[in-house]
């Protein structure tokens, strides 16, 4: 069984903040892998242990992970772009799924933690529809930060704005802890 990667560390930060960012996707593109293994398990061939990564993944990561984009990462582009860029709308479309993915990652945390502890789904088919819904859609979400956010980061921002993703990333750590 692959496992998902450690979880991003404060010691990480110590790279260049926008790589550890593409980390932090590559991580959550396994998670949506995790997840479809998950959902096609269902019901009687679940993996516990990856129920409580992906669990995890979603409770703790994902919604740090989305506190240093819109926080940290969305004001500096927003600062830095051109506006042949066209990020504005791109931005705003983000911060906005990141809600909507904030609040349904936290059902769908719950629903695995009962499972990682050995519980039954009441509705298998209804879990697995909300997995694959999930999944898919933030596959897309990361593709699209990676196509169209990630290039822009680097190209746009410099030495300064980067000491400063990097110390509001840390903080953010900092405050989760």
């Amino acid at each position: 069984m692959a496992q998902l990667p450690p979880r991003v560390r404060t010691s990480a930060l110590a790279r260049n903040p926008l790589d550890v960012i593409a980390s932090a996707h590559a991580m959550q593109a396994e998670m949506c892998d995790a997840m479809e293994r998950i959902a096609d398990g269902l019901p009687d061939e679940v993996d516990r242990r990856l129920c409580a990564q992906v669990a995890a993944c979603l409770q703790f990561d994902l919604p740090l992970h989305h506190h240093d984009e819109e926080e940290a990462l969305f004001p500096l582009l927003r600062l830095r772009a051109l506006p042949e860029d066209g990020l504005g709308h791109i931005l705003e479309r983000l911060a906005s799924e990141h809600a909507t993915d904030n609040d349904f990652a936290s059902e769908i945390a719950e629903a695995l933690d009962t499972l990682a502890r050995g519980g039954r789904p009441d509705n298998p088919d209804m879990l697995g529809y909300m997995l694959r819904g999930f999944f898919e859609r933030y596959r897309r979400h990361v593709q699209w930060e990676n196509a169209l956010i990630m290039p822009i980061a680097r190209l746009r921002l410099g030495p300064d704005d980067l000491a400063h993703l990097q110390a509001r990333m840390g903080a953010n750590r900092h405050q989760a802890v």
